[in-house]
């Protein structure tokens, strides 16, 4: 599309893309690519990769008329909510945003490191994309419970409880899910008035938690007595952290006494400790933290 001495603007398809390597990424390359969907999000249609320093950079390109746009709430105010919802984000930037002209613009960028691959990349990254997007429908008052969330704990955690952890301004928060967690699927903190950390640890479950069934009682019992009795560290630090309190946060409903069969079995130093937050709990939450941009 153009070229100079030290640089290449181009444009392909995605699927031009499938099993290249970052690190075959040429440096001076700018990399056009459209998508008729928004790669997922009907909204960002353009995306364009660059790579500096080891590093691909794929920018989400909104660029729409106001005069075309027939969605739920104005553009701008659409843009602003999606735009508030990055302060939230460790891996997403601000490119540009322009909210007064007919034609509003909102570019975002998510950066990978070696080695990735470039298709598994604009995969992810679209997914990120599409989550803040949701993120700010639901603090612009458009919050839809998800069936799914009942039965895939990984999107209940990614779509739910990470993005309001963040909302709920605790510090360091981070998923430990498939690692060597120690009963603590989510570890996070808070500043107290003292100016110490307070340290959390959090068990997301998908569904219901049941009282009638020891199975679910006691990997609980377990996965609470392991969370308050083994340390975890920080990205970047030596130093061990242990929590002093622990949530169990289900996308259920607790049925069948299973709140105080937990309570009646666990250590009594730790009752007090020990909180438990369910569908209902979470609503609130949501309507407290989450809703108001």
């Amino acid at each position: 599309m153009d070229c100079c001495d030290d640089y290449i603007l181009a444009e392909c398809n995605i699927n031009d893309l499938n099993n290249i390597e970052i690190k075959n990424f040429p440096e001076k390359l700018s990399l056009k690519l459209h998508d008729s969907h928004g790669f997922g999000t009907f909204l960002f249609y353009e995306v364009q990769a660059r790579k500096y320093n080891e590093k691909i950079s794929l920018e989400f390109i909104c660029h729409t008329p106001n005069k075309y746009w027939d969605g739920k709430w104005g553009l701008a105010t659409y843009l602003e909510a999606i735009r508030k919802q990055v302060d939230f984000e460790e891996c997403i930037d601000i490119s540009d945003i322009e909210l007064k002209d007919d034609w509003k613009t909102l570019s975002l960028i998510v950066y990978y490191d070696l080695p990735n691959r470039m298709d598994s990349c604009i995969t992810d990254a679209s997914n990120k994309i599409k989550a803040l997007v949701r993120t700010a429908e639901i603090s612009l008052g458009r919050f839809t419970w998800k069936n799914e969330y009942e039965q895939d704990e990984i999107l209940f955690c990614k779509e739910i409880i990470t993005p309001l952890l963040r909302r709920m301004k605790f510090l360091n928060v981070r998923f430990n899910h498939g690692t060597k967690e120690y009963g603590k699927d989510y570890t996070f903190s808070e500043l107290t008035p003292f100016g110490d950390l307070r340290h959390y640890g959090l068990q997301a479950k998908a569904g219901n938690l049941s009282g009638g069934v020891n199975s679910q009682i006691d990997e609980i019992i377990g996965q609470i007595e392991d969370a308050f009795n083994m340390p975890y560290h920080e990205i970047g630090s030596k130093d061990e952290r242990f929590i002093s309190t622990f949530i169990v946060t289900i996308s259920g409903r607790f049925t069948e006494n299973a709140k105080e069969k937990i309570v009646q079995k666990i250590k009594k130093g730790l009752i007090g400790s020990v909180y438990f937050f369910d569908k209902e709990k979470i609503f609130e939450l949501i309507e407290k933290y989450w809703t108001t941009v």
